[in-house]
């Protein structure tokens, strides 16, 4: 099945029939404005990243060198809600992750492949240590979301505007629930913007490992690629409320290159 285009690639981000008004509104179309622009962001094509590091609960406690190993680098096509890992699990394969489905990969050949990995992730299975394609969804998934941000957030329902206090800045927020048919952590998040737009802190439940996974995820180290702002350093903490707790480092990643990929590269293999 081919990956559907998100439905935020039309020719303005706000229909006449959008739930985006009043405050909400003025704060996405400055975030709009500050990542780049709708008219760059529409030009967009995939990312490349480089993994220089990948440590903190999650991917220790999940089993990374153990049960599954540190992706290197990925392929993200946000508007195919797309991500490829190179080499993963192994030399010469792949995993793939696309509009929720996964598959690893040898050439043409489907070593493994999973339609709905939502459904596996139920009860007492989230406590699982995670195999190669698990960590393909969750690392897909969320790799998939960030990078369409916060574009994307015209396709979903603005709850109310928030405040949080991040990093020693104050920051303005709204609360969205995302469209159901969205692989990613939790159906409600809030994203924080600084005083110019950029997106700085992004709170979610990661429902696939637990309900307590309450983090709050820090967006630092921007680059320009292709006119965007890409975060090269992301820093989750578990958070109570709207709190962030420091010490409990849940993830902390970061990309030693992001690349912009030409739309003439845009991957062909298709999920089945």
């Amino acid at each position: 099945m081919e990956a559907p285009t998100l439905p935020s690639t039309t020719d303005e981000p706000f229909g006449p029939a959008s739930p985006w008004t009043g405050e909400a509104r003025a704060l996405l179309e400055r975030a709009i404005e500050r990542h780049g622009g709708w008219a760059a962001w529409r030009r967009f094509g995939g990312l490349s990243l480089t993994l220089e590091s990948l440590t903190g609960l999650v991917p220790e406690k999940k089993g990374i060198g153990d049960s599954f190993p540190r992706p290197t680098r990925a392929e993200v096509w946000p508007h195919r809600e797309r991500v490829t890992f190179d080499d993963f699990p192994a030399a010469g394969r792949r995993g793939v992750f696309s509009a929720g489905q996964v598959q690893i990969v040898s050439g043409a050949t489907i070593l493994e492949a999973r339609a709905d990995p939502r459904a596996t992730f139920e009860g007492s299975r989230k406590a699982r240590l995670w195999s190669p394609i698990d960590a393909v969804y969750f690392f897909g998934y969320a790799l998939s979301h960030y990078h369409a941000l916060p574009f994307s957030l015209v396709d979903g329902r603005p709850l109310g505007v928030r405040r949080a206090r991040s990093a020693g800045r104050v920051l303005t927020g709204v609360e969205v629930a995302l469209p159901a048919s969205l692989a990613t952590h939790s159906r409600r998040q809030t994203f924080f913007f600084d005083d110019d737009g950029l997106l700085r802190r992004h709170d979610y439940v990661a429902e696939i490992i637990g309900w307590w996974a309450r983090g709050a995820h820090r967006w630092e180290d921007f680059v320009d690629v292709a006119g965007l702002p890409v975060a090269r350093h992301r820093h989750v903490v578990l958070r109570i409320g709207a709190r962030e707790v420091p010490s409990a480092v849940a993830l902390d990643a970061r990309f030693s290159r992001a690349e912009a990929l030409p739309t003439s590269l845009r991957p062909k293999l298709s999920l089945v």
